[in-house]
């Protein structure tokens, strides 16, 4: 019973002095005004969608400063909803420090490809599937596709969300994580177009062939018929004695002198 009572009065005195803490704790807190905002932008040698003056002015509004300012007048929750709406930013966390900065986290959206659809507009698609908007501050270098591509693209937040059956966008994206996974590929295959069959021609680097691809069907059978003609078929003839090459047809390369 003796030691019940003292465990009973310990618990009461840890409790006290929680609640003590935590309230001075509290108060302290209150007394925290921002300093400093620090932009960490840490792809920003690869990517440059945004730079530390775009972000800034997400949340320095009418020319108003933080500066100074309490962090309990600040909403972070608000911040951090505001850049994560930007459709280049990927991920985004904003916190403040014991030292009173307040610290904005950002990682950018990686494309891997730029759509121009049949209207001339453009946007590109990331590594996740997301559409992200062409910028008028940065144009990273990355393969092009064009041609029969609706404009109802545009609209798409993710290509993930679109139904499979009909998702030229999908295609489109297979194509180029496959080509991007080679080195020769990459360097070789520079443009996709896609005719009205939504069939793709491939624009390589070398030669002044067409490719003429087909569907986006057998992806990795087709390169290999592809690479065996590189290798073997024009190693004696040359690159530009054909006008088209047509891998449409199952366990062969169809060649069309000019």
């Amino acid at each position: 019973m003796k030691k019940f009572i003292i465990h009973i009065v310990l618990l009461i005195a840890i409790t006290g002095y929680m609640i003590v803490i935590l309230g001075f704790v509290g108060k302290e807190e209150k007394k925290v005004t921002c300093n400093d905002v620090r932009i960490i932008i840490h792809d920003s040698l690869d990517v440059r969608f945004i730079n530390s003056r775009m972000i800034r002015n997400v949340f320095l509004t009418g020319g108003n400063s933080l500066a100074g300012k309490p962090f309990y007048e600040v909403d972070l929750q608000e911040i951090e909803d505001r850049i994560r709406g930007i459709k280049y930013i990927k991920r985004a966390e904003v916190y403040q420090t014991v030292g009173g900065k307040l610290v904005v986290d950002i990682h950018q959206r990686n494309p891997i490809v730029r759509i121009i659809d049949r209207s001339g507009q453009g946007f590109y698609i990331d590594k996740e599937g997301y559409i992200i908007p062409l910028s008028a501050n940065y144009s990273p270098y990355v393969m092009v596709v064009n041609g029969a591509i609706g404009e109802r693209y545009r609209r798409v937040s993710n290509i993930f969300d679109l139904n499979p059956e009909n998702n030229l966008l999908m295609d489109i994206y297979k194509m180029v994580l496959f080509i991007r996974s080679d080195k020769f590929w990459e360097a070789q295959i520079v443009q996709m177009y896609v005719n009205g069959k939504g069939e793709f021609e491939l624009i390589p680097r070398v030669g002044a062939q067409i490719i003429e691809f087909g569907k986006a069907e057998d992806i990795e059978e087709k390169f290999e018929k592809l690479w065996i003609l590189y290798n073997e078929g024009f190693y004696n003839t040359g690159w530009n004695q054909y006008d088209k090459i047509s891998l449409k047809y199952k366990n062969q390369a169809v060649c069309t002198k000019r």
